[in-house]
């Protein structure tokens, strides 16, 4: 890669089109360089503004820069480019991301269904991206019908997981427990939906079954975890067994522990808001 970098940046001396400007930016991204990739990609989206590929990586640097306003205002001009369905679907999709980032959660869900309006059939990604929308709007039953229709296309392991989940939230602990049951006996490891499962027994008001799986979900982590470099999802899961049981403290100190260890925000951001609640 670096080698690549290298002939770009003679290429570049000689003749710096906007091209070139653009195939160094993706480079730089690679390199995790995103400081010079938008340099970059400023310069080539300045030269060809209708260039609808380079609008949208521009506005994904954006989105992974924490600039959501500005992603938003690059989305909603390559909208104007889009030519085709799918086009239009991709960059509803960005716009949907940068109004989530923005905590506009209603106009979030709002550019989502347009994108699936372009393109019924969608991606995994969007099933799961607007699940966790319309999970923060308190929309369970349309979370579900969505998460139901990816699973006809989509017959994925995180989907049904997303699934089970929303069912719990909406309170259909029969047809969560008879998804969890069914996924159970297949698992090498059973934490994940042991936990799941203490969840919608803890709905039913069953405290002792929920609390024995817990425990038993609990010794399983514990066998797998590592202290000295702890698996970020296993720590999550020790944060909400302490959550389910009533530990605060102890919910709160795992937590902590995912932010020391850069835990993604995704993983740190539910786990707080049902620390808020209790």
């Amino acid at each position: 890669m670096r080698h690549s970098l290298e002939e770009l940046n003679e290429h570049i001396l000689e003749k710096p089109t906007p091209e070139l400007l653009f195939q160094r930016a993706q480079t730089y991204r690679a390199m995790g360089n995103l400081n010079n990739a938008f340099k970059d990609l400023v310069s080539a989206t300045a030269a060809k503004p209708n260039n609808l590929a380079w609008q949208v990586e521009l506005c994904r640097l954006e989105l992974a820069s924490h600039h959501p306003e500005k992603a938003l205002q690059i989305a909603n001009f390559a909208l104007k480019l889009a030519k085709d369905r799918l086009d239009r679907a991709e960059t509803h999709i960005l716009r949907a991301q940068a109004y989530q980032a923005s905590g506009k959660d209603k106009p979030a869900l709002h550019a989502y269904q347009l994108a699936f309006k372009e393109s019924p059939a969608g991606k995994i990604d969007w099933f799961l991206m607007r699940s966790e929308c319309q999970r923060l709007l308190g929309r369970h039953d349309e979370q579900i019908r969505g998460l139901r229709s990816g699973l006809k296309q989509f017959p994925d392991s995180i989907l049904k997981a997303q699934l089970v989940e929303a069912l719990i939230d909406g309170k259909k602990n029969l047809e969560a427990l008879k998804i969890i049951n069914n996924e159970l006996p297949t698992l090498r490891f059973k934490s994940v939906w042991l936990i799941k499962r203490a969840r919608a027994k803890i709905n039913q008001k069953d405290k002792t079954t929920a609390f024995e799986d817990l425990y038993t979900a609990l010794m399983e982590i514990n066998e797998r975890f590592n202290p000295d470099k702890p698996d970020p999802l296993l720590l999550a899961d020790k944060a909400k067994i302490s959550l389910l049981m009533g530990d605060m403290t102890a919910a709160r100190m795992h937590i902590e522990q995912l932010k020391k260890h850069n835990a993604p925000k995704w993983i740190t951001h539910r786990l707080e808001q049902e620390l808020a609640k209790k």
